[in-house]
């Protein structure tokens, strides 16, 4: 009785699982004992004690003892076809799982009680973290001419291991909140064994990590809209590209409604060069298409911070 999820999955398989009647009247060709276990078999009680192999299997699991009382496991095990199996299997499930009606919508009803709080649950998480960000948002000190920047940024792994020093600048001014996607860690702990800048990072971010940085934060993996494995072998720089704007939709998708319009909220921090787009290979320029389609920035890490240093 304590797992009412589990009888609420059982009353939906008993609903799935076709009737002694209709595996009577199906033309199966069923052995002589099998059919006559199914003429009983929607009785209170089933007489019938042939063995199934998984009553041989669980023949000393607690929960069942009651249930194996009826069988004698020393006697031979007749041979069953699958499908003259599937019919016992059938017949035992409807016995032993059938009790009275009022009981199944008793558990069924526990069942709906518990779907509904687990829900009520994750709608009172969801509020607590969209209080925490709008209460994070609301601390950061943007002055009215650096209003129209990004409140979030996505350093990519290049503007981590090239410029460093700048994004533990944006980091710190209490102006921005820094995500780092599960991908960009990805890309550092890919190049650490020979680039100092990504190992340097590592060890700054595990560090801000740790301590709980409120501006400074890591996101998990969001899914795979954007795992090309064909492009990810051809041309990595624009599958990291398309896996960070990943991140960023899925972002901006949970700080807004999808009504709201989230133009700005975003910007990509890179360590690319950005000032001649048709030097970029044509997925790198598919990618940053993309992004402009989505509506998230993407900008140059110095010239982002030049900018921002620009606006006081």
């Amino acid at each position: 009785q304590s797992s009412q999820s589990l009888w609420n999955r059982l009353s939906v398989l008993l609903n799935l699982l076709p009737s002694a009647a209709d595996l009577q009247e199906s033309g199966l060709a069923l052995c002589n004992e099998v059919k006559d276990i199914l003429s009983g078999a929607e009785l209170p009680d089933l007489k019938a004690n042939l063995l199934l192999p998984e009553d041989v299997a669980l023949r000393n699991l607690p929960p069942l003892k009651n249930a194996h009382k009826r069988f004698n496991f020393e006697q031979d095990r007749p041979v069953f076809s699958a499908v003259e199996e599937v019919s016992l299997g059938k017949s035992w499930i409807l016995t032993q799982a059938a009790f009275p009606l009022l009981e199944v919508l008793f558990f069924c009803h526990q069942a709906a009680e518990e779907a509904r709080r687990n829900r009520l649950m994750r709608d009172m998480a969801q509020l607590r973290l969209q209080l925490e960000v709008s209460q994070l948002e609301g601390s950061l000190q943007q002055p009215k001419a650096q209003s129209a920047m990004s409140p979030y940024l996505v350093p990519d792994t290049q503007a981590l291991c090239q410029h460093l020093a700048v994004v533990k600048q944006l980091a710190t001014s209490g102006r921005f909140i820094i995500i780092i996607p599960r991908t960009v860690i990805d890309g550092l702990d890919f190049l650490k064994k020979e680039n100092a800048g990504a190992r340097d990072s590592i060890r700054y971010l595990e560090a801000e990590f740790k301590k709980g940085n409120r501006y400074i934060r890591c996101q998990k993996d969001v899914g795979k809209s954007f795992e090309r494995h064909k492009l990810k072998r051809q041309d990595l720089d624009a599958w990291n590209l398309y896996k960070i704007l990943d991140s960023c939709k899925q972002l901006t998708v949970s700080q807004g409604s999808g009504e709201d319009d989230t133009t700005g909220m975003v910007t990509i921090i890179t360590g690319f060069q950005l000032e001649d787009p048709s030097t970029f290979s044509a997925p790198m320029q598919s990618a940053i298409q993309a992004a402009a389609s989505a509506s998230v920035e993407i900008k140059n890490v110095l010239e982002f911070y030049k900018q921002w240093k620009e606006m006081g």
